[in-house]
């Protein structure tokens, strides 16, 4: 089994706020993280990619040829962006769990050997969404 990765980064600004709970219990869940109007993070995305062969090239997939990807897919629409504003995160709270999920789907359409999404909020804390 082959495997590679490679880190990406975005900036981006986010609300942790349930619509369908009240404003107290929004504060009691999330604290500082729910406050207005929002607040952001210098995320860290890293993607995994595997599969049982490698091509022509001696690769799974062309590093550049995957930034290709994440740029197009990911950076172009929620770099420098309020996540709460995109219609994926308008009935889903834009955690980290959530944001590597949404983030998998929509990099799996373009990426076949797409298998793990990592995101780390901060430097000490990530969030991953895998497929075996």
């Amino acid at each position: 089994m082959y495997k590679i990765k490679k880190e990406f980064s975005i900036c981006c600004s986010h609300r942790l706020h349930n619509n369908e709970w009240s404003e107290d219990e929004n504060r009691r869940i999330y604290g500082r993280c729910n406050n207005l109007p929002s607040h952001g993070h210098n995320y860290k995305i890293i993607l995994f990619l595997k599969s049982i062969t490698i091509d022509s090239t001696g690769m799974i997939m062309n590093f550049n040829k995957l930034k290709e990807h994440f740029n197009k897919i990911i950076d172009n629409r929620f770099d420098h962006k309020f996540l709460n504003d995109d219609i994926t995160f308008k009935n889903l709270v834009p955690t980290a769990e959530n944001m590597a999920q949404i983030f998998y789907t929509l990099l799996k359409e373009q990426i076949e050997e797409l298998y793990k999404v990592e995101i780390y909020e901060t430097e000490g804390a990530s969030a991953i969404y895998e497929v075996n």
